[in-house]
């Protein structure tokens, strides 16, 4: 009997996992996450509680800087998520330096990528994108203050957890699982880089999502889906509300920033003196992604 293993796994493979729609469908299991989220949900005034030099764009910054690493190294979609949950958990049960605040990030990183994907993000890397401004050894002690600061729960509930399975029980019309799913996620990102979401729970952040990403989509459904979603995940429809509100502000000042910021095209004369378009005289390079390094939490303010 030959029991060698000849699975091989490439860059380009999907990394996650297959979907279990006994599961998804099932829900059991959608009550079992309500029941438990609220006890993975950290204290939204924190910096003011508990923070005596951070500031809430600190926070936003390091949050950033997160899903950066995770985007490049092509981590699973909920590793993201968790490492937030933990680093907002863990700022609410100790006060810390702002020069320790990219180590905290990177050590709840390399926790959420142990507990969410096969091949967890190395300490060397990790080290590598704060560019060297944390040690190996400074890392391995934190990760054992932040694992006894969280009292070792660490399977905590996020608004990724409920996606499939609003994707499974929730019925759209005019499916496109794969845009819709995108869209969700990519708000959900979003939603955990802002302060503001910080004390919001779970699953109305993910029907929030849910419903901002149906209403760019199919605004028709929007109604429809709304009530679907309330009555799925036990929330009110005004609080979905308020929620899609702040996302979609939120989408909006994203989009006008990224506009601003987008080098605009000037005419310029050719040597037959015809106009052509052209790029700005001052050639805009793209922004280098590593390694990273971040002033405003390395005693630059």
């Amino acid at each position: 009997m030959n029991l060698m293993c000849t699975e091989s796994q490439t860059a380009s493979e999907d990394k996650c996992f297959a979907e279990d729609r006994a599961i998804f469908r099932d829900e059991r299991a959608v009550k079992k996450l309500l029941e438990t989220e609220s006890q993975y949900v950290p204290g939204g005034d924190y910096m003011a509680r508990s923070q005596s030099n951070l500031q809430p764009f600190m926070r936003r910054v390091v949050a950033t800087w997160m899903l950066d690493v995770c985007e490049e190294q092509n981590c699973e979609d909920q590793v993201f998520p968790l490492s937030v949950n933990f680093l907002d958990r863990f700022l609410c049960a100790c006060d810390i330096s702002k020069t320790h605040l990219q180590l905290t990030g990177a050590v709840c990183l390399l926790l959420a990528s142990k507990v969410r994907q096969c091949n967890a993000l190395s300490i060397e890397l990790l080290c590598y994108y704060t560019e060297n401004s944390v040690t190996p050894e400074e890392m391995r002690e934190w990760e054992l203050l932040v694992i006894s600061k969280l009292e070792w729960r660490i399977v905590a509930v996020t608004s990724f957890d409920y996606v499939d399975h609003i994707m499974e029980q929730i019925k759209w019309k005019r499916r496109n699982d794969s845009m819709l799913r995108r869209h969700m996620l990519t708000l959900i990102s979003f939603c955990y880089i802002e302060p503001e979401f910080i004390s919001k729970k779970p699953s109305v952040m993910a029907a929030s999502c849910m419903l901002s990403a149906i209403r760019g989509i199919d605004p028709a459904a929007a109604a429809e889906v709304s009530a679907e979603l309330c009555n799925l995940l036990a929330c009110s429809a005004a609080e979905v509300d308020e929620h899609v509100t702040l996302i979609d502000a939120l989408v909006a000042s994203t989009t006008a920033a990224a506009a601003a910021n987008t080098p605009e095209a000037t005419p310029e004369k050719s040597e037959n003196n015809n106009p052509r378009t052209t790029a700005t005289a001052t050639t805009v390079e793209p922004p280098v992604k590593k390694p990273y390094q971040m002033d405003c939490v390395h005693g630059g303010l």
